[in-house]
């Protein structure tokens, strides 16, 4: 699990080094029969150590998968979002399909061949594929109750976004099974679910199907324990394309199910600068009440890593990809993840602390701009919100007369070429004409001819916009009315629209590209690549540049014209919805100028941190008294065990130490906390344990905290804490650097 990428017979070969002798395949085999059979144990004295336990149920792990967002505290301050999941799919965790070669000429593809495999892996970690299907659209008629509803108008976003679009991702590449996983972490990175994408892309029936599971859970779960099935704060849930699914969860099933257990959909920050400005201010995290300085991009993080394990299931079994998935996830979770729990509490609570220490600066900024009161920040953005969304449907009688207009000058335009074709003809007509200038007249003829037909079509079509404007042949526009002028003022803005969408269009793959040559495992040739696609991107982008500026230029009044700079410092697409804007009067609002919309990105952001303070502060708390308690209880399970099973009493010892080894390394984390600039402290209560809503201990009789590491193991933690704190600033201040 340290290392994902090393398969089977790489291992093999490395023994066979070691030991001096050949290679043989057999061995492999040997290794792998060997490999399942401790798999099989160790799935097997887990079971009974999960037993002893009490926590043998089928979502148990679901529900108690992290510390700090699942392990509630009696008497804790309410949170408007409870909880945070991230979830999002990933096409590398592939498998590959065995087939004959195909029988027949033309088939495509050969029959199956895999061998007959009736063992289900994955555990508690994968939703089954019968359970998936119930969420297809197709299948939402069997759901009890369920009454259908008339699907919306289009997201915006819609076409920015493959992963709406269902028709591409039912394509499949059809050598895979499985295309991949749909996967759900919380905020700190533990595992939730995965589900396989089987012969499909990412489409909303996975989305559907977690999220039923996991909210059904935590309904039962509220129910066994006596609490109301209505719980305190939402579930907030961040997905690239958030803003298309919360059409699709309203008219699904799961509609009162979401409404119960207060479902939120959100984008996360990375993701947030390809929607466009009207998404952005109702799913962008900056502008969520109660979000915190939460990034929601923990699919990326942790794909980045699980991508390493790709090579090695992409040829496996069934059974064996779905078990070798969900071991890695298990040793994530308790190896990794956990240990790096205080670490994230750590950064966020030093990156909150930084912005909240630059508040008087952030006060100058937002005078300097006319923002002397809270509420005016809040205020304009609703006012932004407000009119994009009443500029969202273009009136149908605007279209109506636009298309009247563009009729009436190809009319005028046919007409005047069909005098031009009249008068040539008459002019070669009423002369003599040589024998071998016959063919030109009779071109001529056949020229004015094929006009009079388009006339008489162009004729039909003005008449009948006529017949729907309710205009008579009397009260047509003629090229100097007023009705002309305003409706192509209409067809000249709707072509600038045309030329911002190009220009913007290749300015995503440029954001995209310019991300994709910083990632993490883009090798030089990609990099390569990416450059000089940019490099031809680039001329297309000036070509593109030019027809934008021709087409704004031809406004009343001119829009404003664009040059190579400007397009270089538009890094989020927000700032093309303003130039989108067709009513010059927008430019006069507060909340259009640039410098006003950075201001109240650093006021959102300022805002934002102190939301943060308050969710760590209840985190902190869940975690010190997690620690404590579970502490307490394995060491009563296994004193009760000692004398009657001492073999089982080892392994829930071992059990518990798989996280209880990090549990100093936390503390020490969270005193470091006490030590930051600007920490208050009013706040070091939550620093201390309370008492657990989910314990099973008697806490009267909680083992006593192990005494702490010595100084110098404490102070080499923290440096070492340090470093990586900064890079995380880093990495955290770029991304949450939205408008």
């Amino acid at each position: 699990m340290r290392c994902p990428r090393l398969g089977i017979q790489p291992f093999v070969r490395a023994l066979c080094d070691i030991q001096g002798t050949r290679f043989k395949n057999n061995l492999s085999i040997q290794l792998s029969s060997a490999y399942d059979l401790y798999i099989c144990l160790v799935k097997s004295t887990r079971g009974k150590v999960l037993k002893a336990l009490d926590r043998d149920s089928p979502n148990w792990r679901m529900l108690n998968a992290c510390p700090s967002c699942q392990y509630e505290v009696e008497s804790e301050p309410e949170l408007p979002i409870r909880m945070f999941l991230a979830v999002d799919g990933n096409n590398s965790l592939k498998r590959f399909q065995r087939r004959e070669h195909p029988t027949e000429e033309g088939q495509a593809l050969g029959a199956e061949k895999d061998r007959p495999d009736n063992r289900v892996g994955g555990g508690d970690y994968f939703l089954q594929a019968e359970d998936v299907d119930l969420w297809d659209e197709s299948c939402w008629h069997r759901w009890p109750g369920w009454t259908p509803r008339t699907k919306s108008d289009k997201v915006p976003c819609a076409d920015r976004w493959s992963n709406m679009n269902e028709a591409t991702t039912k394509r499949s590449f059809g050598h895979f099974d499985v295309n991949g996983v749909f996967a759900g972490f919380c905020r700190h990175s533990f595992t939730i679910v995965f589900l396989d994408m089987i012969q499909t892309g990412e489409q909303a029936k996975y989305m559907l199907a977690l999220l039923h599971h996991l909210m059904s859970a935590m309904r039962e779960d509220r129910r066994c324990r006596g609490l109301s099935d209505t719980p305190p704060g939402s579930l907030t849930v961040g997905y690239d394309i958030a803003c298309g699914m919360v059409d699709k969860i309203a008219r699904s099933p799961l509609s009162d199910l979401a409404g119960n257990e207060r479902l939120q959909m959100l984008i996360g920050l990375l993701h947030g600068y390809a929607h466009n400005r009207l998404c952005q201010l109702t799913f962008l995290m900056l502008y969520i009440y109660g979000a915190g300085i939460e990034d929601l991009e923990v699919c990326e993080r942790y794909f980045s890593q699980s991508n390493a394990l790709a090579p090695v299931t992409r040829y496996m079994g069934k059974f064996r990809r779905r078990q070798a998935i969900a071991n890695y996830a298990y040793h994530r979770d308790n190896l990794e993840t956990y240990h790096n729990l205080s670490r994230f509490i750590y950064a966020n609570y030093k990156q909150a602390l930084g912005i909240i220490n630059r508040s008087k600066e952030t006060a100058k900024v937002l005078k300097s701009v006319g923002i002397c009161d809270l509420e005016t920040p809040i205020r304009w953005l609703q006012e932004e919100k407000e009119y994009l969304e009443s500029r969202q449907k273009i009136p149908e009688d605007e279209t109506l007369k636009s298309s009247y207009y563009l009729s009436l000058t190809k009319l005028s335009e046919c007409q005047k070429k069909l005098r031009q074709a009249r008068w040539a003809f008459r002019n070669d007509s009423s002369q003599w004409v040589m024998p071998a200038q016959e063919g030109s007249l009779i071109l001529t003829e056949r020229q004015m001819a094929n006009l009079q037909e388009m006339e008489a079509k162009l004729l039909l079509d003005v008449q009948s916009w006529e017949e729907r404007l309710g205009l008579t042949i009397e009260q047509r526009w003629l090229s100097d009315s007023t009705e002309w002028k305003e409706a192509k003022q209409v067809v000249y803005m709707a072509e600038y629209h045309k030329a911002l969408n190009r220009l913007e269009g290749l300015i995503v793959a440029r954001i995209f590209e310019l991300s994709k040559m910083n990632v993490a495992g883009t090798g030089y040739k990609m990099r390569q690549h990416i450059g000089h696609a940019m490099k031809n991107r680039s001329k297309t982008i000036l070509s593109a540049l030019e027809t934008y500026n021709h087409a704004a230029a031809s406004l009343t009044p001119p829009r404003k014209l664009l040059n190579w700079d400007d397009i270089l410092n538009y890094t989020y697409l927000s700032e093309f919805d303003f130039l989108r804007d067709s009513q010059a009067d927008i430019f006069q609002k507060p909340w259009s100028k640039p410098a006003v919309r950075e201001a109240m990105s650093e006021f959102f952001k300022l805002v934002r941190a102190e939301e943060e303070l308050d969710r760590l502060h209840v985190e902190i708390k869940r975690l010190v008294t997690y620690m404590k308690e579970e502490e307490g209880y394995f060491a009563e399970v296994v004193r009760n065990l000692q004398d009657v099973n001492e073999a089982l009493a080892y392994q829930v010892w071992q059990h518990g130490m798989e996280r209880q080894r990090f549990n100093q390394v936390h503390r020490r984390r969270l005193r470091a906390i006490q030590r930051l600039r600007g920490f208050s402290p009013l706040n070091l209560h939550f620093f201390h344990p309370g008492l657990g809503v989910r314990r099973q201990c008697d806490v009267t009789q909680a083992a006593e905290q192990r005494p702490d590491d010595s100084d110098s193991d404490e102070s080499e933690g923290e440096d070492e804490d340090a470093a990586a704190d900064d890079l995380t600033d880093t990495i955290l201040n770029i991304a949450n650097d939205v408008p």
